[in-house]
């Protein structure tokens, strides 16, 4: 049994706090391999923003980018090879400690988040103690079994899966709403149509399986 856990670490400890400073709205999520080898550190990274061009600037005026290569400009959304400066290089190798995998990061709000995971909680506490031993203000979030994650996850589609993934990480159900669902369709690149289907549909996947499975415990 492993466990999942997402980890929120502060741009300014991480990457990328002066990018945010000139475009705070911007966006960041890391496309495939998070690492791979010290030599391939979250190689390619995907950006929404307003303005590709002004964020291809602020990346090259980042100190901790040593260079970020454009391969794909859609206007709001591009897609950058990435290579990165020290700190970056330092931080990751702490995440993977113990047996430890990242399985995704992204970056919005001066903030990053990765999704790793562990083969147990004493694992992940390592993990955790490396990084605060290292001076990074490491802040754990949503721990829970793999085996959980699959149980809850069983009746649903991968894109729906992805879908409310996304809705969680982007503070689609906190209070007050941090994003809508028209944010999260120009993220995803789908319609707005296409999110509101997935959600509902996931909704009622989740539904369903909680409903034929009373706790007999609680009230």
């Amino acid at each position: 049994m492993s466990t999942i856990a997402e980890i929120a670490l502060p741009a300014s400890e991480f990457a990328l706090r002066e990018t945010f400073s000139r475009q705070p709205g911007a966006r960041f999520e890391i496309v495939g391999v998070v690492a791979h080898g010290a030599e391939h550190v979250m190689p390619q990274m995907r950006a929404t923003t307003s303005d590709t061009t002004s964020l291809q600037s602020a990346l090259a005026d980042n100190p901790t980018v040593a260079d970020a290569q454009l391969l794909t400009d859609l206007g709001d959304r591009g897609l950058f090879w990435m290579d990165w400066g020290g700190r970056v290089h330092d931080a990751i190798p702490l995440l993977t400690e113990d047996e430890t995998t990242v399985l995704a990061a992204r970056a919005a709000n001066s903030k990053w988040r990765f999704r790793i995971q562990s083969d147990d909680r004493n694992a992940l506490s390592t993990t955790y103690e490396f990084c605060q031993d290292a001076g990074f203000s490491v802040e754990i979030q949503n721990v829970h079994e793999r085996t959980t994650l699959l149980k809850e996850s069983h009746r649903l589609t991968t894109q729906q899966y992805e879908t409310l993934r996304s809705a969680i990480d982007r503070g689609y159900y906190d209070i007050p709403r941090k994003v809508t669902t028209e944010d999260l369709a120009d993220e995803l690149g789908i319609s707005h149509q296409a999110i509101s289907e997935r959600l509902r549909r996931g909704h009622r996947s989740l539904v369903e399986s909680g409903l034929s499975s009373p706790n007999p415990d609680r009230e």
